[in-house]
């Protein structure tokens, strides 16, 4: 047999890989989710400020902000509690090949948030993010996922706070998990602010979540004034079920359809440039 035969032979394994041909739908609008692995296990190994430490929510957004800037062109990025739900368009990553897309991103953010944790913890810890794939199909179903992972944000910033008092004044885990089962919403608040914790003024990233995305600003070149693009940090959302929330997502993918028009305009200059 010759070396090529031999070759032809053991290629055959990439038959056996197991969802390899999985692909999003061309034009597809979709979110991957990065979840963090084990981060309760974390906070009390780097000893955070509980129950919310804001450098923990800056090492998210930086791992966010890593995403935009190795060239995945996301249209946005929202960071909550431990995850980050990235959003893709038209500029959709390896032809939408699902294990690239989602083992490349858990990557890089799993990566960037390790590095960031040893810069401002001054400690290393290995972190991990898994993926995973979810189809949104149109704008209305773009601003309910957005909608809905908020509403997760809000429960466990209201969850998180519980807790945590419930700790403080001597409650086994238990116990809490007891507590916490029992308790309608206007109860939990109640039953806070007795302890000095009132939740409707607690900080807004904490509640509703940080937003990143690309925003243009006019600079001027020369004789020219042109469109350039930055990241923004939105630290201080509304609400995405209200008008207000809508408007400012509606806004972020007309800026990521015109950032797009902008980007193939110069590719096109550039190839006749070259011919």
């Amino acid at each position: 047999m010759t070396q090529e035969e031999n070759l032809n032979k053991y290629e055959k394994w990439t038959e056996r890989e197991v969802f390899s041909r999985m692909h999003i739908l061309p034009e597809t609008p979709f979110f991957i989710r990065l979840d963090g692995w084990r981060f309760k296990k974390l906070s009390e190994t780097l000893k955070v400020e509980k129950p919310f430490d804001k450098k923990i929510a800056e090492c998210l957004v930086f791992s966010g902000r890593m995403l935009f800037k190795k060239g995945f062109n996301p249209a946005l990025i929202f960071v909550a509690s431990d995850e980050l739900n990235c959003l893709f368009l038209k500029a959709v990553p390896f032809s939408g090949r699902v294990e690239k897309v989602n083992s490349v991103l858990a990557s890089i953010v799993s990566s960037s948030f390790s590095l960031s944790i040893e810069e401002k913890f001054k400690e290393r810890s290995i972190v991990a993010f898994d993926s995973r794939v979810i189809v949104a199909q149109n704008e209305n179903k773009i601003l309910d996922y957005l909608s809905w992972r908020q509403l997760n944000a809000w429960r466990n910033h209201n969850n998180a706070y519980a807790y945590w008092i419930f700790r403080k004044i001597g409650c086994k885990p238990a116990e809490i998990a007891e507590k916490l089962k029992g308790l309608k919403t206007e109860e939990l608040h109640e039953t806070l602010f007795k302890h000095g914790v009132n939740l409707a003024k607690t900080p807004l990233w904490q509640r509703r979540g940080i937003l990143l995305y690309k925003e243009p600003f006019l600079k001027k070149v020369e004789d020219q004034v042109v469109t350039r693009w930055k990241i923004k940090e939105n630290w201080k959302l509304p609400l995405f079920t209200s008008k207000r929330g809508a408007k400012l997502i509606q806004q972020i993918l007309k800026w990521t359809e015109q950032k797009r028009k902008s980007d193939c305009q110069g590719k096109r200059k550039l190839g006749k440039s070259k011919s």
